[in-house]
This record gives C-alpha cells, structure tokens and sequence, in this order.
C-alpha cells in the first residue's frame, strides 16, 4: 500500500522543518491520530533529535525509529518497529521539504506499507481504508499548526476528548 501526500505551507522551510524533523518527538502536539509521542534514545544519525519514537494512539502503541534525517536536503524518514499488527511486515514514511519561495514550502509525504501471509492478504483493504482516513488529516495538522502555531481543527477536537 503506497500512500502520497503533498501541501503547500505558508512559511518558510526552515519554519516547516523545526515542527517536522527538529520537534520530532513532539508530533502529537499537531498530528491527528496520536495521543502522545515521546522522542527517546541518543541520536544515531547526526543531527537528528532522537534515534526513535514512541507514539500512543487511539489503538495502541507503536514505536518508529529514524531511518534518515538530512538537515540540508530537508528529508525524514522513520519505520513503524513496534506495535503494529504481526501482519504488517514494514511501515516506511518519508517526509521531503522543497523551497518554492522566501515564504512557501512544499511538503511531500510518502508512506509505504506491506503485509505480508494470508491473513496481510486479507486484512489489507480494511487496513488500507483506515489509514486513508488518518492520512488525510495529517499534512493538513501540520500546515495549520506551522501557520498558526495552534493544533488544526481535527487535532483540537481530539485533544478536547482526551481531557
């Protein structure tokens, strides 16, 4: 299951990037779907805040480890290792920034999915409905929260359940 993304945010790259790459562990302040996160365990790739991720959602719990993070070409990317279903063989997403001008970015959003035996097989068109939904939400959070400095609508109301 492939999933793409792609918005156009307001403020500079540099602006997009503290929220996305440098805050990594703090994604639950705008990203829907998560309850909390928690950046954890020293950096194994320079510059990056942390080496991995512990995520609470609705549904459990899941931890990502950084596969790469590259300050000068604005690229994240990190992989579900924990939490997900013994169907899902690897969760991969990737985040790019590009520069469009002084004051716009352009985010691009790629998560890759497998499963894996019958059960995968079975299990992969619900799955892929449900993360459909969530992944709607989740580059809109982040346009509004950089914009704004406050949770997107979505993220307001689910912090509001939470409380």
């Amino acid at each position: 299951m492939e999933f793409k993304k792609e918005i156009i945010i307001n403020k500079p790259i540099e602006a997009v990037w503290e929220i996305l790459g440098n805050q990594f562990g703090d994604a639950y302040k705008w990203a829907s779907g998560l309850n909390h996160s928690k950046g954890f365990s020293s950096p194994v790739i320079k510059g990056a805040p942390s080496n991995n991720r512990a995520c609470e959602l609705p549904s459990g719990k899941i931890k990502e480890v950084i596969k790469k993070f590259d300050i000068g070409n604005y690229i994240l990317e990190y992989e579900v290792i924990q939490g997900f279903p013994f169907f899902v063989d690897t969760a991969i997403n990737n985040w790019q920034l590009l520069t469009i001008d002084s004051e716009k970015t352009k985010v691009q959003m790629h998560l890759v999915v497998k499963t894996k035996g019958l059960i995968g097989s079975i299990m992969r068109p619900m799955m892929k409905i449900q993360l459909s939904k969530q992944i709607e939400y989740i580059p809109n959070d982040l346009k509004h929260f950089v914009e704004t400095g406050t949770p997107s609508q979505n993220k307001a109301k689910e912090i509001e359940k939470l409380l």
